[in-house]
């Protein structure tokens, strides 16, 4: 089985783009990071685009909820679940892989051709058949050439399969072996030495996993580290050789939950997880700055793009250059893409 789970932090992904010279090292101030200059790029996407793809159970529900983002080159991905109810999504979700090209989404100009396809599958818990039907954020692995995506069962401490995924076909990679966890892993990616990472629900624990390690599952170890930081973590990506940064919700004393970017150091000890060095916040046009990028069932301003769900909500990627990062907030197809620049002054 491709992966002997050893060792993990929140998830995190490797630089997509940098061709065989590695990741691009940011020239910037990691103590005075932050975004500013919104834009928002709507996606060309058919409003029937899932119309095919409908749950017996929910004819009409069209709409697959965003979960992770990735870019490959000029090539944009996106990860995303359809379901009907939260009371049964367990047993009846769908998960997908999407692409496009990125140069036609950021044209802003009319539709855009999306591929997509259907990566459910299906586990028996307790004797009842439970779909895999909610994928985690995604990740690009330069070394190995594919997207990894956890797909779980849509439910807390339940389960979940690993699985790397072709760029080319989104179809698993013939050569890999998934990665088991009995746990719902949201959260997935790779610190720069190549190891996977994912993270629970609500981001309560890490998970290591080793995936170089091509053995059979009967010899997998896990090892699961308690995060230390309450922030509910959605998607991440890798920013130098030390530090990832990561896109979550933070419910504060008001109970509402507002959107947090956060450089994070990775720990080389299992026991430490990751350490919280800096929240990223946006640099508002008088100069000020705010490390609430959102709140949740609130009017929002991007930009010009008007939403109900803080920039944390979901899907998050750093683009090669580390000059822009790029959040998904809303679902499919009506969802629009959020760019920032990122600054350190």
């Amino acid at each position: 089985m491709l992966g002997k789970m050893t060792w993990l932090l929140p998830a995190a992904a490797l630089c997509v783009g940098c061709g065989d010279s590695g990741k691009v090292e940011p020239g910037l101030d990691n103590d005075a990071l932050m975004l500013t200059e919104p834009e928002a790029f709507d996606i060309g996407m058919d409003p029937n685009f899932f119309a095919a793809d409908v749950l017996s159970q929910y004819p009409d529900i069209k709409t697959c909820h965003t979960q992770g983002i990735e870019f490959v080159g000029d090539q944009i991905f996106l990860s995303c679940t359809l379901f009907g109810s939260n009371v049964d999504r367990d047993r009846y979700a769908k998960s997908f892989l999407l692409k496009a090209k990125l140069s036609e989404v950021l044209g802003n100009s009319g539709p855009v051709t999306w591929t997509k396809r259907d990566i459910t599958e299906t586990t028996v818990m307790n004797g009842t058949t439970l779909a895999l039907g909610h994928p985690s954020g995604i990740v690009y692995d330069t070394a190995r050439g594919g997207i990894w995506s956890a797909i779980a069962v849509y439910k807390a401490l339940t389960y979940t399969r690993m699985t790397l995924y072709s760029p080319d076909t989104l179809a698993p990679m013939p050569d890999a072996t998934a990665v088991t966890i009995e746990d719902h892993i949201g959260t997935i990616g790779l610190i720069p030495d190549g190891r996977l990472m994912g993270m629970n629900w609500d981001s309560i624990h890490l998970y290591h996993v080793d995936p170089r390690d091509k053995s059979t599952a009967a010899d997998d170890s896990i090892t699961k580290v308690t995060n230390t930081l309450t922030t509910a973590y959605q998607d991440c990506d890798t920013w130098d050789s030390t530090h990832i940064i990561c896109v979550g919700l933070l419910k504060e004393a008001d109970g509402i939950k507002y959107g947090r970017l956060h450089l994070l150091k990775v720990d080389a000890l299992d026991t430490e997880g990751v350490q919280l060095i800096r929240e990223v916040p946006e640099k508002l046009a008088d100069g000020t700055t705010r490390v609430r990028l959102g709140a949740s069932d609130q009017d929002n301003t991007y930009g010009t793009y008007h939403f109900n769900k803080a920039l944390g909500n979901e899907g998050m990627a750093i683009s090669a250059d580390k000059k822009y990062a790029y959040f998904f907030p809303g679902d499919v197809p009506g969802g629009k893409l959020v760019r920032y620049r990122i600054v350190d002054k």
